[in-house]
Order: structure tokens, then C-alpha cells, then sequence
């Protein structure tokens, strides 16, 4: 079966999964999918969606790039480098063990209410699962190769520009779509917790209203985006990306 008509299979069953139970219980416990979708388009189209979803999205597409630059630094640093790999381990296992939701309190606390807290909070966070990718990959790679370079004595950045990256490419979109996720957990933690706009914000306030459909509606909008980011970005340029792999049939 096609990989999109599995896809298209596995959304209908899983929305339809959601209208049965919605009959289970009353509107203000789960709202159907009709309302909730009626919802959203009444926000996006009043402009209140949009502008909020901007703001969450504007966040998150910075924090991650903090994140993707940084983590793959540490990442291939530790990967080529027994001294980078024994120094750096420990900050980013402390990095991971430390939760989200005390990264945006403190950055909130030492930068204030705005963007600069939420986008440091996110780019932080992020990061530790971006450099433990990366260096996994780094340490993945097919080290004849490595070698026959030092032999042909290619300059380290060529080598890490022509061979290293290359190959950790299915690492670099696994951390990508790893840290999108986290970046927006992060990101909605800090709005929540201390902004006036962002999705996170509006959660926080639909929900001191008691309102499961607008809760449910912001939800849904913002994963609806990050799901267009995976299938319209990420998808395709993992398939140019990694268009010079052999493809391998068992």
C-alpha cells in the first residue's frame, strides 16, 4: 500500500477514533472534531489565530536554530574528538536531566517577559538532544573513509564538510524533528507561564475559562503546523538530502 494512503488511513481512524468518543462524554469533557475545527477556522478568521500562531512559531523556529547550530557543534565536536567527547559529555547530560520547565522560568527571571526569554529558553533545551544526535552520527560514520582521507591528507574542514556531514544527515533531520518537538513543548511552557501571546498563552487562558473546544482548537491549529513543517519541509529535503544513498531492497 502507498505510503500516503497509510497515512490518509491512519489520520481517518484516528479521527474517527476521536467522534465515537466524543458521544462518550459531554461536550465540555471532549468536544467532537466539528466543533473544534469550527473553532478554529472562527480564530483564524477573526485573525486572533493567526497572529498568536506567528508568535509561538516566530519562537520556535529561532530557538531551534540556536539549538541546531550549537548542538551540532557540540555534536561533531564530540564525535571527532576523544578530549571534545570526555569535556563536553557532562554538560550536555546535565543539559538533559535538567527539565524544560526550569530552563523558562530561569530565562524568564534573568531576560523578562518577552521574545529574548522565550527564544534562549527553547534554543537551550533543545540543544542537548541536537549535540547527542549529532555525535551518535559522528560516531556512526564509516571511519575507512575517514581514513583514506588522512591519507590522501584532505584538510580536516574538507573532510568534515565533504564526508562527516554528509553522512550524519539522517541524524541532523532525526535531531531536527526531535527538537521541533521539544521547541514546541518549551515554547508553550514560557507563554504559559509568563507571555501575553503564543499559543501557550491562550491555552493558559482558555483554560482558566474552562473551555475544552478552544483548548482543543489551539492545540490542534499549532500541531497542524508543525505537521505542514514535517511533510513540506523536512520530508522533502531529507529525500534530496540523502538522494545519493544507494537504495537497498530486502
Amino acid at each position: 500500500m502507498h505510503v500516503t494512503a497509510l497515512r490518509t488511513y491512519s489520520i481517518l481512524v484516528l479521527f474517527l477514533a476521536w467522534l465515537l468518543l466524543s458521544f462518550l462524554f459531554s461536550p465540555q469533557v471532549l468536544p467532537g472534531p466539528v466543533p473544534v475545527f469550527q473553532t478554529i477556522w472562527e480564530n483564524m478568521a477573526s485573525g486572533e489565530g493567526l497572529y498568536h500562531i506567528y508568535k509561538t512559531v516566530f519562537r520556535v523556529v529561532l530557538g531551534l536554530l540556536i539549538a541546531m547550530v550549537i548542538g551540532s557543534v557540540f555534536g561533531v565536536l564530540m564525535g571527532i574528538s576523544v578530549k571534545a567527547e570526555k569535556f563536553f559529555e557532562s554538560w550536555v547530560m546535565v543539559g538533559l536531566t535538567i527539565p524544560a520547565v526550569v530552563y523558562a522560568i530561569i530565562t524568564l527571571l534573568w531576560f523578562g517577559l518577552n521574545d529574548s526569554a522565550a527564544i534562549i529558553a527553547i534554543g537551550v533545551t533543545a540543544f542537548p538532544a541536537v549535540a547527542i544526535n549529532m555525535w551518535q552520527g559522528v560516531k556512526d560514520i564509516d571511519m575507512q573513509v575517514i581514513t583514506m582521507a588522512k591519507a590522501f591528507q584532505i584538510p580536516r574542514a574538507d573532510v568534515i564538510r565533504k564526508v562527516v556531514l554528509p553522512q550524519t544527515v539522517p541524524y541532523l533531520l532525526a535531531a531536527t524533528r526531535y527538537a521541533l518537538g521539544i521547541s514546541w513543548k518549551i515554547a508553550t511552557t514560557v507563554e504559559l507561564i509568563g507571555m501575553s501571546s503564543g499559543v501557550g498563552y491562550m491555552l493558559n487562558y482558555w483554560f482558566g475559562l474552562f473551555s475544552m473546544v478552544q483548548v482543543l482548537a489551539w492545540t490542534l491549529s499549532f500541531t497542524l503546523v508543525l505537521l505542514a513543517i514535517e511533510f513540506l519541509l523536512i520530508n522533502p529535503f531529507e529525500k534530496r538530502a540523502t538522494a545519493w544513498r544507494a537504495v537497498v531492497q530486502v
